[in-house]
């Protein structure tokens, strides 16, 4: 198994963090790996259909997700060229915004498991721009959030 960890802290409260990745419809904005997404769920969780490019490869999968309590999600790959795929947000507030660790988990073929440092190395480079688009992107959704809260004293 190959899990990847990355932590970034995002300069916005939990709830805003939240309202943004729990919002799948936003995935290829923050996915480097997604090109295209399709969302259907609730409140509790949710399953879409992605594809896009691994490695520079052409994918299609299925995932299930369940949000979790912290604000976060957990998805697991259900179809797609893997045996296994899993990963996560998890959010948790502190002074300033919010901490996000983004983990992921693959099953690595056994005839590429000599590559794995290759995979680990461009997984960790794809999560850090994951990561730096989830920062603009909840920061900004916050900025917003803030301006018409204050339109609607005002």
């Amino acid at each position: 198994m190959l899990t990847v960890t990355r932590q970034i802290l995002i300069s916005a409260p939990k709830e805003s963090v939240r309202l943004y990745l729990q919002d799948l419809s936003r995935l290829s904005e923050y996915e480097p790996k997604i090109d295209a997404v399709e969302v259907t769920g609730g409140e509790k969780g949710a399953s879409f259909e992605a594809q896009g490019r691994f490695m520079a490869m052409p994918w299609r999968a299925s995932f299930q997700v369940d949000f979790t309590r912290d604000g976060g999600y957990r998805s697991v790959m259900v179809r797609g060229p893997l045996k296994q795929m899993t990963g996560g947000f998890h959010l948790r507030p502190v002074s300033g915004g919010t901490i996000v660790t983004r983990d992921e988990q693959y099953q690595v073929p056994l005839p590429v498991k000599p590559l794995k440092p290759i995979f680990r190395s461009w997984i960790t480079r794809s999560m850090d721009l994951q990561l730096a688009a989830v920062k603009e992107g909840a920061e900004k959704l916050n900025r917003r959030l803030q301006i018409e809260q204050l339109e609607s004293i005002g």
